[in-house]
């Protein structure tokens, strides 16, 4: 198992508690189906307003940016999002989560007079800095990191880019591996 492939199954397993019992398969299963619904235009947002979407999008695209690859939003990461917490979320999840990001965009008004999705680069990367700092500090602690909304939109991204089809072509992940040859000559 490559560290791609296990990342891709880490996300799923940490981003929803629900999930987590699941076998890789079944996880990797479930992120595939809700990107085709998100790829075939089966979704338009339920959960998250405009603002939250471009929020999770500018975070999703820190987390896993744009590189010789594509990044989280050409994924469709932030609509990955939505999806899974308009169907798979309990109401209080769902209420954390959107909480979290609320709390981003006051940490980034208190500290540079702004929103999160208008804050510099810098200033996005202090706050999610911050952020990771908080959920190395649980870990360390031996509290539940997986509480916290850094961990759970972290989980989720990774979860979402490596079950789409841009995350499938980074890990080689192969459907049908190789080709099937019926009729060949055997000298």
């Amino acid at each position: 198992m490559n560290r791609r492939e296990l990342l891709r199954i880490l996300g799923g397993a940490l981003a929803i508690p629900v999930l987590s019992g699941w076998p890789a398969e079944r996880l990797d299963a479930v992120g595939r189906a809700a990107h085709r619904r998100v790829r075939d235009g089966d979704h338009a947002l339920r959960v998250l307003d405009p603002h939250q979407r471009d929020a999770v999008a500018a975070i999703a695209e820190m987390i896993i940016p744009e590189t010789d690859t594509p990044g989280a939003s050409a994924a469709r990461v932030p609509e990955f999002i939505d999806l899974l917490l308009a169907e798979w979320f309990p109401d209080d999840e769902r209420a954390r989560f959107l909480a979290g990001l609320a709390d981003v965009d006051a940490r980034s008004r208190d500290l540079f007079g702004a929103d999160f999705v208008a804050a510099s680069e810098a200033q996005r990367t202090a706050i999610l800095s911050g952020l990771d700092a908080e959920v190395t500090a649980l870990r360390r602690a031996r509290a539940k990191p997986e509480d916290h909304f850094f961990h759970q939109i972290k989980s989720l991204t990774v979860y979402g880019y490596y079950t789409s089809e841009i995350g499938a072509a980074e890990t080689h992940f192969q459907i049908i591996p190789g080709s099937y040859d019926g009729c060949v000559t055997l000298q």
